[in-house]
């Protein structure tokens, strides 16, 4: 998508009622309709609808998966996904299950990337980059990008 700027973490904070305000930098790339589910790792999902169609569709519709691996998609994200919209002030609430599920208490991370924001617990978030770090090194090495 052209101006659509890719990278950057942003320290958030859920307030009394779960509402996450999302960084002022990156609210004009989600405007309208927005879903909101569970991600892949231990954190939440946040994209634009036709990102989260075009994402559903491609799992779902796969010709590839098995009844039993298709019904594990579904689960997953299909049956956890909220429709949510940024609002008025720049927040969107983040639903019980998800913020259950990300672990997400008060202060969190905003990942933006590709195509879809990630809201992390802050801690979960370092201890995942420290799980990471040793693949992310392979890779570094076999890429030679030091």
């Amino acid at each position: 998508m052209t101006g659509f700027e890719v990278g950057g973490t942003y320290p958030g904070t859920l307030d009394e009622k779960w509402r996450l305000g999302i960084p002022i930098k990156l609210r004009d790339n989600y405007q309208g309709p927005l879903v909101i589910t569970l991600g892949l790792q231990t954190c939440a999902w946040i994209m634009r609808r036709e990102v989260w169609d075009r994402m559903t569709e491609n799992l779902t519709g796969s010709d590839g998966l098995t009844e039993e691996e298709r019904d594990h998609v579904e689960f997953h994200y299909v049956a956890s996904q909220v429709d949510v919209e940024i609002d008025r002030v720049g927040r969107i609430v983040i639903p019980q299950l998800i913020r259950r599920y990300a672990g997400l208490t008060k202060d969190c991370m905003i990942l933006n990337l590709q195509d879809r924001l990630e809201v992390w617990d802050e801690d979960l978030l370092v201890a995942q980059l420290h799980e990471n770090q040793a693949a992310v090194k392979a890779v570094v090495g076999k890429k030679r990008l030091r």
